[in-house]
């Protein structure tokens, strides 16, 4: 009587062909599961970022901005009331990289001039006054959307600042 112990390459052979086959189907859907991810966080971030800029005005009783750029943003007290981050003059409270969300970036496709961002003038950003009340840089009341892409443009994601100052987020595709 023969003592087998362990398994038969043709076992083990069997498994692995097994994990393969499972893997091959997992992995593109984890891949798109952790780019959606990303753009989610991204645009959570972006809400907080503009609900914390409003906060902060109302907190301050000043001007509290936020500034897109195509690497990053900032967050900045208005100090010289131009409705534009000045570095150097500005206060910076926060900058945020859009290199922490890999994979997203401003939605290139939207925004009046193709920078994903449908403010008054994009390049001012927006700014909250003091009142919590968005505005834009010719002192009226200010609104607009952030839009988000995922690296295979196959899910947007809009943060969008009413006149009114309420903020919120929209997912679509």
């Amino acid at each position: 009587m023969r003592n087998n112990k362990g398994f038969s390459i043709m076992e083990l052979m069997t498994v692995i062909a097994i994990f393969s086959i499972l893997a091959a189907i997992a992995i593109p859907g984890f891949i798109g599961w952790r780019s959606n991810a990303q753009l989610g966080r991204a645009a959570r971030d972006v809400y907080s970022s503009l609900q914390k800029a409003k906060m902060e005005s109302v907190r301050r009783n000043e001007n509290c901005g936020i500034k897109f750029r195509a690497t990053d943003y900032v967050i900045y007290m208005d100090s010289n009331l131009n409705f534009d981050f000045d570095a150097g003059i500005d206060q910076v409270i926060q900058t945020i990289n859009w290199s922490e969300y890999p994979g997203v970036r401003l939605d290139s496709d939207e925004g009046g001039d193709g920078d994903g961002l449908t403010f008054a003038n994009p390049d001012f950003g927006i700014v909250f006054a003091s009142d919590g009340l968005p505005r834009n840089n010719v002192g009226g009341l200010g609104s607009g959307i952030v839009f988000l892409t995922n690296q295979s443009n196959t899910r947007q994601n809009t943060v969008t600042i009413s006149t009114a100052g309420n903020i919120q987020i929209n997912q679509t595709g």
